[in-house]
């Protein structure tokens, strides 16, 4: 074949190549939700891969995962009977104390801010709006805990037959790239493992910080209120922050001084985030910078909605660990900073 005939072929390559980026996009753009929740069993399985490691030590792999499977179920169960009571109460006593926090806020518009009696008439639509907005949410919520047993079984499979799945992406790997990959691969792990496990550490520290200070504080919803920071802290700065809203309502129900006390015990908790769990805690588990982590966290939320903000962190941390590895160490030839 002629110079001249292949490099007439090589526009065409070019084009099915581009024709195949674009096609690959708009089906991951499509599937968008799915690879989401896919990413979340990887984390799941980055969860079950601690006790599944150590307990393979002694039995097979399949069988360390049931084990772990029906330990999760029954402590989700017995935690269930143990306190769904107080959460179930504590739910309703927030249900009635929120609408008299909200009215209590209206009078002191119409009475004091500029313009606060239009805000104040407004009000009744707003809630309204939120209360038609209630079975949709309902409706989602059922949807969520489908997911989340979906996810839950996908990281089982993920853990119980990780080399499987990791031989079968490195077989559609060049043979000049095998290395970089393993490497890769190896780095995404460990820093995946880091991460959960900081994280898992930060939530427990947040939760329990925030349900013993509004306890103290005399706030009466005090334990669903600590559950609450201690889900929203997986979502840092945004989620944490966040958190604080219902407790604040819930404080201001009962009184404006128990609303101060409120506001500060969550500032208290949120000063000894920053000045302990993330040096003595997060450092040591993977470090992303602020500036970075948030706006990651509000790129994710304005393309993938919610489900974006929640697994935007540790997306970044594995696009971190990338190009540190393959564009600052292999490309660049030098040592990445912090």
């Amino acid at each position: 074949m002629d110079a001249a005939a292949v490099s007439g072929k090589k526009p065409i390559r070019a084009g099915i190549v581009l024709i195949a980026v674009v096609a690959a996009i708009a089906a991951l753009w499509l599937a968008r939700e799915i690879v989401l929740l896919g990413f979340l069993g990887v984390l799941i399985a980055v969860v079950f891969s601690f006790p599944v490691n150590w307990i393979s030590r002694l039995l097979p792999r399949g069988v360390a995962v049931i084990i772990v499977l029906l330990l999760l179920i029954g402590a989700v169960v017995g935690l269930g009977l143990l306190v769904a009571p107080t959460l179930s109460r504590e739910f309703g006593e927030l249900q009635q104390r929120v609408p008299k926090a909200v009215q209590s806020a209206r009078n002191y518009l119409s009475r004091s801010a500029p313009g606060g009696e239009q805000l104040a008439q407004k009000a009744p639509e707003a809630v309204k709006q939120v209360g038609e907005k209630a079975v949709p949410a309902l409706l989602a919520l059922v949807s969520g805990i489908t997911g989340i047993v979906l996810v839950i079984v996908l990281g089982a499979f993920l853990v119980a037959q990780h080399d499987v799945y990791r031989r079968g992406v490195r077989a559609m790997i060049p043979p000049r790239h095998e290395e970089q990959f393993d490497e890769s691969w190896r780095r995404l792990g460990q820093g995946l493992r880091k991460w959960v496990g900081g994280i898992l550490v930060a939530m427990t520290i947040m939760g329990t910080l925030t349900a013993i200070g509004l306890k103290i504080a005399g706030i009466e919803e005090w334990f669903l209120l600590g559950v609450l920071t201690f889900l929203g802290t997986f979502v840092p700065y945004v989620g944490a922050v966040a958190s604080a809203v219902p407790g604040i309502l819930a404080a201001l129900a009962q009184s404006p001084t128990k609303a101060l006390w409120a506001a500060v015990v969550y500032l208290g908790v949120h000063v000894v985030e920053g000045y302990l769990v993330e040096p003595l805690v997060m450092k040591r588990a993977v470090e992303v910078k602020p500036a970075l982590l948030l706006f990651g966290q509000g790129l994710f939320s304005a393309v993938f909605g919610l489900m974006g903000t929640v697994v935007a962190t540790p997306l970044i941390v594995c696009a971190q660990t990338l190009i540190d590895y393959l564009w600052v160490e292999r490309k660049l030839q030098k040592t990445p900073t912090r």
